[in-house]
């Protein structure tokens, strides 16, 4: 895991200071990244010196406790290489595959009890950081928890480069003046969804879908532990259900989802390999 996060580290400064006329406060967010590489290498070598459980689980663990600083990151970061959002690209992709933009046509489907289920399932993305991990700790299984936390960080940061290569507002805001109805309307959950989608969701970070492929590259991670069964298809359902959600609410193309599933596929061969290097 050291390595990944390591080599994602590099990799993000690097474009950072090679797009650092674009990219705001680029010093700043080098400097936060070579501090969270200093954070990974004293981590490593406090373990390996004092080699006790409560450092194995904090070794395991500090990747998914950084993610949202990354993700957060990731924003700025994402107009290294073009300078400016690319959201006219995206709608001109869409029109030609599709004819139309499927985020205006799910407006047709919109209702108050739909938008609150949708953004239950939007934000039950969070708990894929969480409880499975919990569950692994509580039962000894820690070949599965590194496995999961490696699946989880590697689609988010190849999510996280992605951003650089096609940075999008989304839909909710290049597509506003022509939804109908223009805001989606739940209970609970969807305005606390959106007020945290406000504050915290930083420009850029659409392409492809951190959600999609956070959720996917976890779900299929824990469906090759031995974990019950209907654990495993509640989750998978759980998963395909939040996939619709992020183009219902508005948060991500339908492009952006595809793309987002096509990063957990690749995240999942890359841990294979990774793991039958370490093995051998």
């Amino acid at each position: 895991m050291e390595t990944v996060t390591l080599g994602y580290l590099a990799l993000a400064a690097t474009a950072v200071l090679l797009g650092h006329e674009a990219v705001p406060h680029a010093a700043s967010l080098t400097g936060t990244y070579a501090a969270l590489a200093a954070l990974v290498l004293a981590c490593a070598a406090a373990h390996r010196h004092w080699a006790s459980p409560a450092l194995a689980n904090v070794r395991a663990l500090y990747p998914m406790a950084c993610a949202p600083l990354l993700f957060s990151a990731s924003g700025p970061q994402s107009l290294a290489l073009h300078g400016r959002l690319l959201d006219d690209t995206m709608l001109a992709w869409e029109q030609h595959l599709f004819g139309a933009h499927p985020n205006l046509l799910l407006g047709d489907l919109a209702s108050r009890p739909l938008t609150e289920a949708l953004s239950l399932s939007y934000s039950s993305y969070y708990l894929y950081f969480v409880l499975p991990p919990a569950y692994f700790l509580a039962k000894g299984m820690h070949q599965a928890l590194q496995r999961y936390v490696l699946a989880l960080c590697l689609a988010l940061y190849l999510c996280f480069l992605g951003f650089i290569l096609l940075p999008l507002a989304g839909p909710i805001t290049a597509l506003a003046p022509a939804f109908t109805p223009h805001q989606l309307h739940g209970y609970l959950a969807q305005p606390l969804q959106a007020q945290l989608m406000a504050s915290a969701d930083p420009p850029g970070t659409c392409f492809p879908s951190s959600h999609v492929a956070g959720a996917w590259a976890a779900a299929l991670s824990v469906r090759a532990t031995p974990v019950p069964p209907p654990a495993k298809r509640l989750l998978i359902a759980a998963t395909a259900l939040l996939t619709g959600s992020v183009v219902y609410c508005r948060y991500h193309y339908v492009l952006d989802a595809a793309a987002g599933m096509a990063t957990a596929g690749l995240a999942l061969v890359l841990v294979r390999l990774l793991m039958l290097r370490d093995s051998s």
